[in-house]
């Protein structure tokens, strides 16, 4: 049997994880304060669930892009530095 790829393992987290909140039934919201009249309450835009998914599923790629980003830059550098080794050794010679 084939191994699971990243996706693969992402994706059986993520419905283990929705099979767990569908379980658990159990809801405690959370009391409001209440407002004083000197206070003024702005009212924030409902954001849907959807939405809070891809900002998270962003991050999660965004992270593996700065780190992937990263070892790009080091590994071309560390090339650029051997050639510029390997030229001034001919050079020498």
């Amino acid at each position: 049997m084939p191994k699971k790829t990243k996706k693969e393992k992402i994706l059986a987290e993520y419905r283990r994880k929705l099979k767990l909140l569908k379980e658990s039934t159990v809801f405690t919201p959370k009391p409001q304060p209440t407002a004083k009249k000197e206070e003024k309450i702005s009212p924030q835009s409902p954001i849907s669930p959807q939405t809070k998914k891809l900002n998270k599923e962003d991050n999660f790629i965004s992270s593996y892009f700065v780190n992937d980003l990263k070892k790009s830059f080091l590994i071309s550098f560390l090339l650029i530095a051997l050639e510029i080794f390997l030229y001034f050794a001919k050079l020498i010679k």
